[in-house]
């Protein structure tokens, strides 16, 4: 049986489309159940090309990459910013299993955030909330608002089955929180990768409850 490992990315993004917007990877995060690893842009230590070599090492040795979405973010974003394939064999989606399945059906969502089928587990997904807070205070911003505006009506035309106040509330939170994670992130790099920052309890958080997640749909 191969080794797996959950790997998760965060991106440079402050536009409202959580895809379409994505500037660059600003650090990689794996864990393994036992030993979690940090790689970021500006490190001195564990710096992105090191964590290029890490998964082109992972990949020769037959390693699965397991994560949320992983398939349709990470994998996708790791190939366009780093240049590194991950082959589709060793991709495990936690979103695609089976369990995870009946736990959609159960909660009556196609397509639940990792924090809301955690919460649903009873899985600690806490880390998600310090960003919540944190992305506050970019809401009331003019040019925040602006650019929610833009989006929400970009929106309602692509679908117009969502109503404005929805699509509105989907922009402006994507739009604060990928200004929280880059500020953080900022701060992240300035303290020398300090462990007790928000960005590093953010994005560590994030490969932990995907781990506590997949041992129970696996």
């Amino acid at each position: 049986m191969n080794s797996s490992i959950v790997i998760d990315i965060e991106t440079e993004n402050t536009g409202y489309d959580v895809m379409e917007d994505n500037k660059r990877i600003l650090s990689i995060q794996t864990y393994d159940g036992d030993k979690g690893m940090i790689y970021y842009d500006g490190s001195d230590t564990n710096n992105l090309n090191d964590a290029k070599k890490f998964l082109e090492d992972q990949i020769d040795q037959g390693t699965n990459f397991v994560g949320f979405n992983v398939r349709n973010f990470d994998v996708r974003f790791i190939r366009e910013f780093m240049k590194v394939n991950i082959p589709n064999s060793q991709i495990v989606d936690i979103g695609e299993l089976e369990k995870t399945n009946h736990i959609k059906q159960k909660m009556g969502k196609k397509w639940p955030r990792l924090v809301e089928i955690c919460n649903f587990l009873e899985i600690d997904c806490s880390h998600k909330n310090l960003m919540d807070e944190n992305s506050l205070q970019f809401k009331d911003l003019p040019d925040v608002k602006k650019l929610s505006k833009e989006g929400a009506e970009k929106i309602c035309k692509e679908k117009p089955w969502w109503t404005y106040d929805y699509a509105y509330n989907r922009t402006i939170t994507s739009i604060s929180t990928g200004m929280a994670i880059l500020k953080s992130f900022k701060d992240f790099v300035k303290s020398g990768g300090n462990t007790d920052s928000l960005f590093y309890k953010y994005a560590m958080g994030d490969v932990i409850s995907e781990h506590l997640l997949y041992e129970q749909v696996k």
